[in-house]
């Protein structure tokens, strides 16, 4: 097949080819309006995709045999069909390798654990560097908080958590331990059936009744805890004003300081796999695998109090004054914002010292293992 790739894809194709030898990149999340939006103002232009053309001939041929006795001869014709068919794809990979390497090479990415130590981060010197960044660049450990599907789960859960007791149930029903129990129970009321009134038959029946609740507060023991109602109802309401749809993504990129992590919230439509269900299954909510976020901060919390008061502008004793009523108002408006500011805090859990980006692209960053290399063995 024949490509014809434009000038500016060739370029970007021949600059990645060298890394693609280095690394690779198993993308799981990639914001592409973020992608072009950036790399069209680092430098100047955009590549949305590029086409490659083949093309196919095929010859019929449409012959006869005559048999005049003395030679054979084919009459007909010769016809060729030609049929070209045109590919057109967004080269995803390809513009996000370059956008990367342009953010770092132009000095508006810092890395976390190259560009900013752990020291820094400890010492909130960290915080100079953030607030001079565009972008952050951080590999660790993650977790997934797909608020839409614990809202999912929880309005199941008394039917999953009846199945999977009742399993439980039937698997430690069937173990030798207690079906040695079940037998000793049964054997002693048969004994108590042949037993006449009295002290002796009564004081069996309390033995007999107290062992059958002890199995019952072992097999209880082993079963999931109930959750009332207004629990789950609650949590539900909660999530639904707000955190509807909300994932959060969550990375550490240092094991012993928990306290600082990258939180971010991403959106379903960039999954790189259709169903975000796909994503918890492959991964899980907690993935056993190192994961790389590049992202634009949007918040960097300082430790201490509000950083900027907006209702400051607004002086008690002037609004009282005659003709200033309309600014009362206002101030009256404005502030029932300003009196879920608590609940946003609770809700977006973005405090000193973490921070919290805007994503760009979740992966997991593979070099190539020279021990498994064909050509060394």
């Amino acid at each position: 097949p024949a490509a014809r790739l434009s000038a500016l894809n060739l370029g970007v194709r021949l600059k990645n080819e060298a890394r693609k030898m280095n690394e690779v990149k198993d993308l799981i999340y990639l914001d592409m309006d973020k992608v072009s939006s950036l790399y069209s103002q680092i430098t100047g232009g955009i590549i949305q995709q590029f086409e490659t053309s083949t093309s196919s001939n095929k010859t019929d041929k449409n012959l006869r045999n005559y048999d005049l006795k003395l030679f054979k001869h084919e009459a007909g014709g010769v016809g060729t069909d030609s049929e070209s068919f045109k590919e057109t794809r967004v080269s995803h990979h390809e513009l996000y390798n370059e956008l990367e390497d342009q953010l770092f090479k132009l000095g508006y990415a810092a890395e976390i654990g190259v560009d900013v130590s752990k020291e820094q981060l400890a010492s909130g010197e960290a915080i100079s560097i953030f607030e001079n960044t565009l972008c952050i660049k951080a590999t660790g450990w993650a977790v997934l908080e797909d608020y839409e599907r614990i809202c999912r789960i929880s309005a199941n859960y008394k039917d999953i958590a009846a199945l999977i007791n009742r399993s439980i149930e039937s698997s430690l029903r069937e173990s030798d331990e207690c079906k040695e129990i079940l037998e000793k129970i049964e054997s002693q009321r048969n004994e108590i059936r042949l037993m006449k009134n009295g002290q002796q038959k009564t004081k069996r029946k309390n033995e007999l009744d107290e062992l059958e609740h002890n199995l019952e507060l072992f097999i209880k023991a082993k079963s999931i805890g109930e959750v009332e109602d207004w629990i789950i109802e609650g949590m539900q309401n909660w999530i639904r004003v707000f955190l509807p749809g909300v994932i959060n993504f969550r990375l550490y990129p240092f094991d012993d300081m928990p306290e600082f992590h990258i939180l971010s919230n991403l959106k379903r439509e960039s999954f790189l796999e259709s169903s975000t269900e796909s994503v918890h299954f492959l991964y899980g909510s907690k993935p056993t695998v190192k994961l790389d976020i590049l992202g634009v901060i949007t918040a960097i919390p300082k430790e201490g109090s509000e950083q900027f008061d907006p209702m400051i502008e607004f002086n008690e004793e002037e609004l009282n004054q005659e003709g200033r009523e309309s600014e009362s108002i206002e101030r009256a408006f404005r502030g029932v914002f300003r009196g879920f500011d608590g609940f946003e805090e609770m809700i977006r859990t973005c405090r000193y010292p973490r921070i919290m980006i805007h994503p760009i692209a979740i992966y997991r960053s593979i070099k190539p293992n020279k021990a498994l290399q064909r050509t060394s063995r």
